[in-house]
């Protein structure tokens, strides 16, 4: 019985050797088979990274700039318009409050009515500005990304960089070597593209 065990732990720790030895030839042969394979894109080789940075793009994109002001001028014309109204709900509201003592219950009635369209109607149009215009800020957003984005794409058509940020003040990147910054070539590339 003795003898047993001790065979059995002989087998055992062969069967560990064994393992052991056919585990460290399979990794080996594994890793030359990675190193074999390696492309200069792959792991080993370093990552280019540009960036831009966002606030300085976009104070000095033309076309940029002229949207921003036509979004400017806009939502000034939505607001005087929704002041006229407010002004003139108020007018009206303090043309009945003038004269509520010399009218009668039937024309108090209808000045009240009167009143209470005109608010709703206030309400409804700037509501329906306020969607309008959110509207085409989004639709103007979703245009300036897809033409930096688009102008990004060919410009990197030489797969020179793996990655490109855009990095703006107050965001998470605190420093960045400004021989990755492509930011002027962008405004130059842009305004040359998109400002014709």
């Amino acid at each position: 019985m003795k003898n047993l065990n001790w065979l059995l732990h002989a087998i055992s720790l062969a069967a560990i050797i064994f393992l052991f030895v056919q585990n460290r030839s399979l990794k080996n042969s594994s890793e030359t088979k990675v190193d074999a394979t390696q492309t200069p894109n792959s792991v080993n080789s370093a990552s280019s990274i540009a960036y831009f940075r966002s606030d300085t793009l976009l104070s000095q994109l033309g076309f940029f700039k002229k949207s921003e002001e036509d979004m400017k001028k806009k939502k000034d014309r939505i607001v005087n318009e929704l002041k006229a109204k407010e002004n003139n709900l108020k007018s009206e509201f303090e043309r009945l409050q003038a004269s509520a003592q010399n009218l009668t219950r039937k024309e108090l009635e209808a000045g009240q009515e009167k009143l209470a369209n005109m608010e709703r109607d206030l309400l409804q149009r700037r509501e329906r500005l306020d969607t309008e215009f959110t509207d085409e800020m989004a639709e103007f957003n979703e245009k300036l990304h897809q033409k930096v984005t688009s102008y990004l794409n060919e410009l990197n058509a030489d797969k020179k960089y793996n990655f490109i940020f855009s990095v703006e003040r107050g965001g998470n990147i605190y420093y960045s070597d400004p021989a990755s910054d492509i930011t002027d070539l962008m405004v130059k590339g842009l305004n040359e593209k998109y400002s014709k």
